[in-house]
């Protein structure tokens, strides 16, 4: 993490944990953009030889290409939780 012990003793126990999980997001960040550009390379290498036309996720997929995507809840969903709450409020109220 690149601290010194003097930083190290003047942080409080917050910051420490906000240095710490800073500096590993940006490891993540940095070890994901190594596998990316290892993907790049792997696809430009097979793509002359297939016959196929590949798109590089599906050469080397990776458990982050499916991390961003939504969940939207239907109007069922939303009408069961709906419920549960009020139905929670009543009860707490009596």
């Amino acid at each position: 993490m690149g601290l010194s012990v003097d930083d190290l003793y003047d942080m409080t126990p917050r910051s420490f944990q906000n240095k710490l999980i800073g500096f590993n997001q940006y490891r993540e960040q940095v070890t994901q953009n190594d596998w990316e550009r290892t993907r790049i390379i792997v696809h430009a290498c097979l793509s002359p030889h297939s016959k196929k036309q590949l798109k590089p996720k599906q050469i080397l997929p990776f458990p982050w290409d499916n991390k961003h995507k939504p969940v939207i809840s239907s109007k069922k969903k939303i009408a069961e939780v709906t419920a549960l709450h009020e139905e929670f409020l009543r009860n707490k109220q009596k």
